[in-house]
């Protein structure tokens, strides 16, 4: 999702009217819109209004300051297009910051029974809250299918509430046509113990930590996670985060509880019929491809639509169960499991199974291979 690798030279900034932020991919594969993360502490106030990113031919480039909950701004990130085996120079100046339109959105919606739905410029998602709890709601992702880079949630839920125009029709920009149910939906996750997935319910609290312009954050907080026959003393946080211009989400999960070390399940819902699942363990992601009808009186083909999910470390085992394919994994509770899940459309960017497949693989080359940035002053 970002570059980790940072390598900086340890100059002092007082006096600097220029910094170079050089970033070099060493990968086969190219880097489009890949966020590249620096700290802050390398680098001059941005939040001041008095520096400006800009690449080669001088033209300025969006930015966000994050502080991942905290109060004081420990990263800057941008977008960075690199192509493989090459470097590309970025440049930080004195000038006045221009406005850049929020490429991804995250909110809590409280008049639709609290979900929390998030999306960026390819695709929106969302999970379920407590507001939901009557309908026995899962701890499952939901799809929505855009075929706009605008920012459409409110839109959406503000036409749908005032009954204008239901978001599970499209309408020219897409639409809800994928179905949850008590399931991981579109890459969730869930413990798996003696051959069961313990699938859990809504979120009890949210916190969001960025929202816009390039990146949403945020952590839902499981107070009580189904696990092997009880439903307390098995807790959950799980951070997702979104980028601008990627399909992927990334998922850490960590669970407590005083619990023996067990296996973990991140799986994708196969619907009513099976379609076309792909991918092995040891490449690193699962895809699957499935035709989509609107959830309507009157089903609409609503294309094809792209599940997947993308490991920076090999699953054991990839596996299918009752309604779902899932990945295994050890887990040893209290660490942090990290996992990338996300969808595509048809319809919009991506055409074919294949080229959906091509793009979890460029993603896991990425996480191998990570950019590596040099910082001049």
């Amino acid at each position: 999702m970002y570059s980790v690798l940072l390598l900086s030279a340890m100059l002092s900034t007082a006096c600097t009217q220029s910094i170079d932020i050089v970033v070099l991919n060493n990968s086969d594969v190219d880097r489009q819109s890949e966020m590249v993360e620096i700290c802050a502490c390398d680098l001059p106030d941005m939040s001041s209004g008095d520096w400006i990113l800009v690449d080669t031919s001088g033209q300025q480039l969006p930015f966000q300051l994050i502080n991942k909950g905290e109060s004081n701004d420990a990263s800057l990130i941008f977008p960075a297009d690199v192509k493989a085996g090459t470097e590309v120079r970025y440049s930080i100046v004195k000038g006045k910051t221009e406005t850049f339109d929020s490429k991804v959105f995250v909110r809590q919606i409280t008049e639709r029974k609290d979900d929390i739905t998030w999306e960026n410029d390819k695709v929106a998602f969302r999970m379920y809250g407590p507001a939901l709890a009557a309908e026995n709601p899962s701890n499952g992702v939901d799809v929505w299918f855009k075929r706009t880079p605008e920012l459409i949630v409110n839109k959406w839920y503000k036409a749908d509430l005032a009954g204008e125009a239901s978001y599970h029709e499209d309408h020219g920009e897409g639409l809800d046509c994928y179905k949850v149910g008590h399931t991981l939906g579109a890459g969730s996750i869930a413990p798996f113990i003696h051959d069961s997935l313990f699938v859990g319910g809504h979120y009890d609290r949210v916190k969001i930590l960025e929202n816009g312009p390039l990146r949403a954050s945020f952590v839902l907080f499981y107070d009580n996670i189904p696990f092997a026959g009880n439903t307390q003393g098995v807790s959950a946080e799980m951070k997702i985060t979104l980028d601008a211009g990627s399909h992927l989400n990334e998922m850490q999960v960590r669970y407590t509880g005083e619990v023996s070390d067990f296996q973990l399940a991140s799986g994708i819902f196969l619907h009513d019929t099976i379609q076309n699942v792909m991918g092995l363990p040891e490449q690193g992601y699962l895809a699957y491809a499935e035709g989509m009808w609107s959830q309507t009186k009157q089903p609409q083909f609503s294309g094809r639509g792209f599940i997947g999910l993308v490991f920076p470390e090999n699953a054991v085992e990839y596996r299918m169960i009752p309604e779902h394919v899932v990945a295994l994994a050890p887990y040893k509770m209290g660490e942090v499991y990290r996992y990338y899940f996300g969808a595509g459309w048809d319809q919009y960017l991506t055409p074919t199974d294949q080229a959906w497949v091509q793009y979890l693989s460029n993603k896991r080359d990425a996480l191998k291979h990570p950019l590596e940035v040099r910082i001049i002053k």
